[in-house]
């Protein structure tokens, strides 16, 4: 998944989201990518605010260490809250557990503070407000809170599930009260820490996938990751920054187009849950039944539709990694070109300037021979922008989708 020489074919696409499983050890989205994905979670004019924001270089929130921690924070809390609900629990190992919890919820607390009331992102003056709504550049409080419940939910691979109670469950309670009734002396509160780290998996931390690869929770965030992944590479790229795709550049909003993608596996996400409990309370009617059949099979043909736009984004991604090889050796070429002059300085004071000629022509050949190689890749990636269409009207989403149907 990390190289640009193989490439990823839709059928690749497609099973990545069936199975919710990529390839190799892709590295964390980054910042922008979280808040471009949160941003599937708010109003269309929230989202196109954020991309507005994010586009003309206005600040959005940042938190200390990168949003993908904040997720897995998330996810600890919500873990240790589903282990305390049990009451199974012992009572030394609840202490810690509650302690745990206080400490972790603060941390998820000032999180909140800073994406929905942080200073110097937003205006907080009247007047200043009012200048920033008449240029469609203020989000609301309500907004703000959509956006941080997004960013608790920014796709990360390999999330811990916790290790022994969560697995055996009763029995692994009877291990553990044997375990406690023999602890004694000042090393048993660390050692009831050690056990939690062990058995409960609650420090936060990324675990490495059983079988080898990135693991997500299903096939939407997975889906989510691919096409945050790929436009961290295209916007990492010197290529598409370079003069040569100055044109291509502003025929996209690559921003928009992650925003949009979020914002639609959110939708379906949504639609396939209420569904599910549709089906669940009125199931039993065959007419009911057959009409959530019929609503799921009318929007299989717009998750097809996704995994293009996010296809063509990895085509871009994928057309510009091979561009910046060409660029870089046109850039030895020129810098080759700049020796070659000063060499052609020297020789030619001796009466010797044939060695520079060929020199000279051969460097120029090779330049032409690149930059032939570069407007193929122009092309290409002209055409990959526009299989996305970003300034299409969104789609209206059916009842359902499931990703492993075709």
């Amino acid at each position: 998944m990390s190289s640009a020489s193989v490439p990823v074919t839709m059928a690749d696409l497609r099973r990545w989201a069936q199975e919710a499983r990529l390839p190799g050890d892709p590295p964390p989205l980054s910042d922008d990518a979280a808040l471009l994905i949160a941003s599937g979670h708010l109003s269309p004019g929230g989202r196109a605010l954020v991309v507005r924001r994010m586009s003309v270089g206005l600040p959005l929130p940042r938190l200390t260490g990168p949003y993908v921690d904040l997720r897995r924070l998330h996810h600890a809390i919500l873990h240790l809250e589903k282990q305390l609900d049990t009451g199974m629990i012992p009572n030394v190992v609840a202490t810690v557990l509650r302690t745990r919890l206080s400490g972790m919820t603060r941390r998820r607390d000032d999180a909140r503070r800073v994406v929905v009331v942080g200073k110097g992102v937003f205006a907080t003056s009247t007047r200043a407000i009012r200048r920033e709504r008449r240029e469609n550049l203020y989000l609301e409080i309500d907004e703000r809170e959509k956006l941080f419940t997004g960013l608790l939910y920014t796709p990360v691979a390999n999330l811990p599930v916790g290790g022994g109670v969560r697995r055996a469950g009763s029995a692994a309670v009877d291990r553990i009260a044997g375990f406690v009734g023999s602890l004694a002396g000042r090393g048993a509160a660390q050692n009831v820490e050690a056990w939690i780290n062990e058995a409960l998996g609650t420090d936060g931390q990324p675990v490495p996938a059983g079988r080898g690869g990135a693991d997500f929770s299903d096939g939407y965030e997975a889906l989510q990751f691919v096409a945050g992944h790929f436009y961290d590479r295209i916007q990492q790229s010197p290529a598409w920054r370079s003069d040569f795709f100055e044109l291509q550049r502003s025929a996209v909003n690559l921003h928009a187009e992650l925003a949009e993608i979020a914002a639609d596996v959110v939708a379906l996400r949504t639609l396939r849950v209420d569904l599910d409990r549709a089906r669940a309370s009125g199931g039993f009617d065959q007419g009911f039944a057959d009409h959530l059949d019929q609503r799921e099979a009318a929007l299989r043909p717009v998750w097809t539709e996704l995994l293009t736009r996010v296809h063509a984004l990895i085509e871009i991604a994928q057309t510009v990694e091979s561009a910046a090889v060409e660029l870089r050796i046109l850039d030895e070429y020129d810098r080759a070109t700049t020796l070659d002059a000063r060499i052609d300085h020297l020789v030619a004071r001796s009466g010797d300037r044939e060695l520079s000629v060929d020199n000279t022509r051969r460097l120029s050949e090779q330049v032409r021979a690149g930059e032939e190689q570069l407007r193929i890749y122009r092309d290409v990636l002209q055409g990959n922008i526009a299989r996305i269409a970003p300034y299409a009207p969104p789609m209206e989403l059916p009842e359902r989708y499931e990703p492993d149907q075709r």
